[in-house]
């Protein structure tokens, strides 16, 4: 044992690692970002295609997680996000209770009768609908593992990822564990999708770390579901309006009380389920913290419920229906990258050419109510084979907060996974990829750029 600084190590014998598989493309972390990568690679790379996953499922925190909703995919008239996104709804839609939320057709009306059947679930627009869905996060996990098989991705689950291989400044595989032991994967191009960059911090490349002291970055999560409720009659009696959207914010002072964080339940793809999120501040890279969020809420959830039964009209029969099978986390590690997503991304036209990913802001009140995400935030300063996608993208903590939701972390993950193929069917490094080539071929598969 070797003792320094108050800290006890232990010497490790070297050791060789056994190669598990090869393959063109692999995207670790089958996250939003994740499985959306994989399936752009896998639309067009002439090889193999390896999605690794550390849990038994896929889908990440829109699974998991239980954060079920997945707002804002359009502004005004026009659907930003498409692309693979269109394919997870459209799978979801023919599955029975897969998703709630408006049709295309109904994208942009301002007909009050369309918006009265959607207004009150609160992420669908207010004066006229935006398009978005709440989705089951068991169909969801059901839909993901069918379309990543329809796309012949080859899927490793339960393996956890604990470093890279690397040479010469070149990221050519990832070393993980799983019940087999210590192994490794090769590949020409890694696309990191962890959310806290495991694998571009394992590699080397330089990165910002979040502060944990900005309002989202800085709150975990255990998300937990409640049935027996009736969400209508709920939302009737503490909807909001066009002119206030936010007028029953207020009536839930009471039950962040009881809960002892702060809390709020929201609309499922149900009438008869409600999703609890909550806001715990915590460091999600802590092994501590991250329990500590976890026994807070399973310490609560009781409590929680019976102020829920006592207090709010259509839950007077509300009960557990499970919890979030992974600590909800919103901010940690953020690649340096050639380029940085800063606040001058948001709600302004920048008219550059290397745009990946036009996307809604949140509230889409703003007269350019857009964010445009260019191709090198997602390529590392300096390490090559490498891109990343999802929330640990390069970029500012405040204008991260205001981009790393779900949706946006399916958009990059689109552009990713389209970067990484043609990079190996073009044999260069993704950081030497003709952007224009790579916009060409993500209008193709219905993503929104401008010309």
């Amino acid at each position: 044992m070797l003792r320094n600084e108050g800290r006890t190590y232990i010497k490790e014998p070297a050791r060789e690692t056994e190669v598990f598989d090869r393959c063109e493309v692999l995207v670790v972390g089958a996250g939003p970002a994740g499985v959306t990568a994989a399936v752009s690679a896998a639309k067009n790379c002439r090889g193999k295609v390896v999605l690794m996953e550390r849990f038994p499922y896929l889908g990440g925190m829109a699974t998991g997680g239980q954060v079920i909703a997945i707002p804002f995919l359009s502004d005004g008239d026009e659907l930003l996000i498409s692309g693979v996104m269109d394919e997870w709804i459209d799978r979801l839609r023919k599955k029975a209770n897969g998703v709630f939320g408006p049709l295309r057709s109904e994208l942009g009306s301002t007909d009050e009768t369309v918006l009265n059947k959607y207004r009150h679930h609160g992420l669908f627009g207010m004066k006229k609908v935006r398009y978005g869905v709440n989705c089951d996060p068991e169909l969801l996990k059901v839909a993901l593992a069918q379309m990543v098989r329809d796309y012949n991705i080859t899927v490793y689950c339960n393996c956890v990822v604990c470093g890279a291989v690397t040479e010469e400044g070149k990221v050519q595989g990832v070393l993980f564990e799983s019940k087999e032991g210590r192994k490794a994967i090769l590949a020409d191009v890694v696309i990191d999708c962890t959310g806290d960059g495991d694998v571009f911090a394992a590699a080397g490349a330089e990165y910002e770390m979040s502060s944990f002291s900005t309002s989202r970055s800085a709150n975990t999560a255990l998300v937990f579901r409640i049935g027996g409720v009736d969400y209508d009659r709920y939302a009737e009696n503490y909807k909001g309006t066009p002119e206030n959207p936010h007028a029953f914010d207020e009536k839930f002072a009471g039950l962040s009380k009881a809960a002892g964080f702060s809390i709020r339940p929201f609309s499922s793809n149900r009438n008869d389920i409600m999703w609890i999120n909550n806001w715990i501040p915590r460091n999600c890279m802590s092994v501590k913290d991250l329990t500590e969020t976890a026994f807070l809420v399973f310490d609560a959830a009781e409590r929680i419920t019976e102020y829920l039964r006592d207090n709010f009209i259509g839950m007077e029969n509300a009960y557990i229906l499970d919890f979030a099978s992974q600590v909800g986390t919103r901010g940690s590690r953020r690649l340096k990258g050639v380029d940085r997503f800063t606040r001058d991304n948001i709600a302004q036209r920048t008219g550059r050419d290397d745009l990946i990913a036009v996307v809604p802001t949140l509230g889409g009140n703003e007269e350019y109510a857009r964010m445009e995400m260019p191709y090198g935030i997602i390529v590392p300063e300096k390490v090559n084979g490498l891109l990343t996608a999802g929330r640990c993208f390069s970029s500012e903590e405040k204008a991260n907060e205001a981009a790393s939701w779900i949706p946006y972390c399916i958009a990059l993950g689109e552009a990713a996974g389209a970067a990484a193929a043609l990079s190996v069917n073009g044999n260069c490094e993704p950081r030497e990829l003709d952007v224009g080539l790579l916009r060409r071929t993500l209008k193709a598969q219905g993503v929104y750029l401008y010309d």
